[in-house]
C-alpha cells in the first residue's frame, strides 16, 4: 500500500475517533461548568455567571450537533478535513469560554476560589489531552485558549507569588504540550501498527483462501486422476486378461518343452503387468475408502508360515537366507492387511538386498509387538528416510527398470498402517541394511481362532464336470475364459449378457455364475447375476471380475456380498475362487 494511501487511512481512523468521545466530553464540560457557577457564586455578579454558563452548555449543544451531524454524514476522506476544521473551531470556542474564567470571575480577596479556577482550568487542560491528541491542531487550540489566560491574568498581578504561580503555569503549558505531542505520535503509530495487522490478517486469509483453493484443486485433480485410471483401467485389463486366460489353457494342453516355455515366458510377463496393475490397484481403493479393517486375534506363526510360502522359492533364487522369528506372539489387528504390509516390505528386502540376508522377526514393545523386515541389503540414506514412502519414488533406480516395480510399495504400507492404526518406523545405516518395524497391539491367544483343515480331495477336485455360466462381453476374454474352463473340464454356457445367458441355459441350472461387472448397454455384473438367479430361481453361488477400480464397484461387491475379482485374473487365483465358491466358502478377497 502507498504512504499516502496509509496515510488517509490514518485520518480516517483519527477524525472518526474525535467524533466518537464527544457526548462524554460535553458532559463533563457542563459539570465541571456547573461546579465553576456554584464555586463563583457568592463573588460574581449572577448576570455574568448565567451569561457564562448558558455559553458553555450552547457551546456543547452545537458539538452534540456536530456529532449527530458526522455519524449522519459519515464523510468520506475528501469532507474529512472540513470536519477536522470544525472540531478545531468547536474546541477552540469551548476553551476561549473556560479560559474566560481567568478574566471575568478570578476573585481577588478569596484565595480559595482563585485555587478552585487554576485547578478546573489546568484539569480540563490535561483531560483534553487524551481526546484531542487524535488531531494535533485541535489539540494545540485547545490547550493554549485554555491555558493562556490564566497564564496572563497571573502575570498581571504584578507580585512575586503570582509571578511564580504565572511560571508555573507557563511551564505546565509546555510541558502538556510536549506529552501532547507524544500522545499523538503513539496514537498516530498506533493506528499505522492496527492497519498493518490488519493487512497481514487479510493477506493471510488471502493466501490461506489460495492454498484451500490450491488444495481443493489438487483433489479434484487426484480425484479426476482417479476416475481417469479407473475408467483406462478397465480397457488396459480387458486384453491382458484375455492373454493371461489364453496362455492359461494352452499350458494345460501344450506339452513341448519349448512351447512350454515360451509359454511360461508370455506368463510371466502378464504376470509381471498384473503385479504393475495390483500397486495401482491397491493405492486405488485405500484411498476410494473401500478397505474396511477386520481386526481379529491371529499367531505370528501362521502369517509367517504364509509369508515363507510366497517368499522362500525368491530367496532361494537370489542366494539369500531367509529367517522367521515369531516368538510366540500373538497379535491383534486386520490379518490380511497386516500380510499385505508385510508382504510389500519383504518384497522390497528380496529385491534390494544383493547378498547376505533378510530377516522377519517380532520383539517386544511395551504392551504390544514390533514385527520387523531386517536386511543386509544397501541401506537408506537418511535424507531418503522421509521420500521413499512417497508415491512412483524409488531409490537406485534411475532406469525404471519395471522389475523393480512403480515406486508404489512403501505407499501403500504407509496407507494401509494408517488405516490399522499403526506405526511404521525405519532405520537403516548405508552399507549395512536397514530395518522397517511395524507396531502392533498384543492379541489374545484364548481368542486365535483354529487353524482350517486343509482341502479335501473332493475339494481339490471341485471343478471336474461342474457348470459354469459366464457372462462376458468381451468376446477374447470371454473366448479365453471358455477355454481355460473346459481344460478343468466344466461344462461351460457363456453369453455377452444376463438375457443371452438365460436363453442359452434353457432349463440347465448353472452351478456358479462367473460374471464381468461392467456389461454393454450399462448392464452391471451385480444385475446380470441377481437376474440369472431369478430365472433359475436359485441363490446360486458367483463372482464378478472387473478391470474398474471405482470405489462404487467395491461398494456394491460388498452390500451384495459377492466376490470381487480385479482383472487381470491369473487362471489359479480364478480356479482357486470357484473351488471355494462350490465347496461352500464364499469369502473372497478383491
Amino acid at each position: 500500500m502507498s504512504a499516502s494511501a496509509a496515510g488517509r487511512r490514518i485520518e480516517h481512523d483519527r477524525i472518526h475517533a474525535l467524533y466518537a468521545q464527544g457526548p462524554l466530553a460535553s458532559f463533563i464540560a457542563i459539570v465541571i461548568g456547573g461546579v465553576i457557577v456554584a464555586a463563583m457564586w457568592p463573588s460574581v455578579p449572577h448576570a455574568w455567571l448565567w451569561s457564562w454558563y448558558a455559553l458553555v452548555v450552547a457551546n456543547q449543544a452545537v458539538r452534540m450537533a456536530m456529532v449527530r451531524l458526522f455519524r449522519r454524514e459519515n464523510p468520506p476522506g475528501a469532507r474529512l478535513r472540513v470536519w477536522a476544521r470544525r472540531y478545531t473551531a468547536g474546541m477552540a470556542v469551548g476553551a476561549a469560554i473556560f479560559g474566560s474564567v481567568a478574566l471575568f470571575m478570578f476573585p481577588l480577596a478569596e484565595p480559595l476560589g482563585q485555587v478552585l479556577l487554576m485547578i478546573c482550568v489546568a484539569g480540563m487542560a490535561a483531560g483534553s489531552i487524551t481526546a484531542n491528541a487524535y488531531h494535533p491542531p485541535a489539540m494545540v487550540a485547545y490547550l493554549l485558549l485554555m491555558l493562556l489566560p490564566m497564564f496572563g491574568r497571573l502575570a498581571l498581578e504584578g507580585t512575586m507569588e503570582y509571578g511564580l504561580l504565572a511560571f508555573t503555569f507557563a511551564f505546565y503549558l509546555a510541558v502538556v504540550l510536549m506529552f501532547g505531542r507524544s500522545q499523538a505520535a503513539l496514537i498516530r503509530r498506533s493506528i499505522a501498527v492496527s492497519h498493518e495487522n490488519a493487512d497481514l490478517v487479510e493477506e493471510l486469509r488471502r493466501k490461506t483462501a489460495q492454498a484451500e483453493a490450491a488444495q481443493t484443486k489438487a483433489e479434484q485433480a487426484s480425484l479426476a486422476k482417479s476416475q481417469f485410471f479407473a475408467a483406462a483401467s478397465h480397457d488396459l485389463r480387458q486384453p491382458l486378461q484375455a492373454l493371461g486366460l489364453f496362455a492359461g489353457a494352452l499350458r494345460e494342453v501344450n506339452r513341448d518343452p519349448e512351447n512350454a516355455r515360451r509359454i511360461d515366458q508370455m506368463l510371466t510377463s502378464v504376470d509381471a503387468l498384473e503385479s504393475l496393475f495390483d500397486e495401482l490397484l491397491d493405492i486405488s481403493k485405500l484411498d476410494a475408502g473401500y478397505v474396511k479393517p477386520a481386526p481379529s486375534h491371529f499367531t505370528a506363526r501362521s502369517l509367517f508360515a504364509r509369508l515363507e510360502s510366497v517368499s522362500a522359492p525368491v530367496a532361494r533364487r537370489n542366494g539369500l537366507a531367509l529367517a522367521f522369528a515369531d516368538a510366540g506372539a500373538v497379535l491383534h489387528t486386520d490379518a490380511v492387511l497386516l500380510e499385505r504390509i508385510l508382504g510389500n516390505l519383504l518384497s522390497n528386502a528380496l529385491r534390494y538386498t544383493a547378498r547376505g540376508s533378510v530377516a522377519v522377526r517380532c520383539r517386544r514393545a511395551g504392551e504390544g509387538w514390533r514385527v520387523e523386515v531386517a536386511d543386509t541389503g544397501r541401506g537408506i540414506p537418511p535424507e531418503e528416510h522421509e521420500r521413499v514412502f512417497e508415491e512412483f519414488y524409488q531409490l537406485d533406480n534411475p532406469e525404471r527398470d519395471r522389475r523393480k516395480g512403480l515406486g508404489l510399495g512403501l505407499a501403500t504400507v504407509r496407507r494401509m498402517a494408517q488405516l490399522l492404526k499403526c506405526k511404521v518406523h525405519l532405520a537403516s545405516e548405508v552399507g549395512k541394511g536397514t530395518t522397517f518395524a511395524v507396531e502392533v497391539p498384543a492379541g489374545d491367544p484364548a481368542q486365535v481362532a483354529p487353524i482350517a483343515a486343509p482341502p479335501s480331495a473332493a475339494e481339490v477336485d471341485a471343478l471336474q464336470g461342474r457348470r459354469v455360466a459366464v457372462i462376458e462381453d468381451e468376446r477374447s476374454v470371454r473366448e479365453g475364459l471358455v477355454e481355460l474352463l473346459r481344460q478343468w473340464r466344466c461344462e461351460v454356457v457363456a453369453a455377452a449378457s444376463a438375457r443371452e445367458l438365460i436363453g442359452a441355459l434353457g432349463r440347465a441350472v448353472p452351478d456358479v455364475i462367473v460374471a464381468d461387472y461392467r456389461l454393454r448397454d450399462h448392464e452391471s455384473g451385480a444385475a446380470a447375476i441377481a437376474a440369472v438367479r431369478g430365472a433359475c430361481g436359485a441363490d446360486l453361488p458367483a463372482l464378478m471380475i472387473s478391470g474398474d477400480t471405482t470405489p462404487d464397484i467395491f461398494t456394491v461387491a460388498r452390500e451384495q456380498k459377492i466376490p470381487l475379482l480385479s482383472k487381470p485374473v491369473r487362471a489359479a487365483r480364478l480356479r482357486a475362487a470357484l473351488q471355494h465358491l462350490l465347496s461352500g466358502s464364499a469369502t473372497l478377497s478383491a
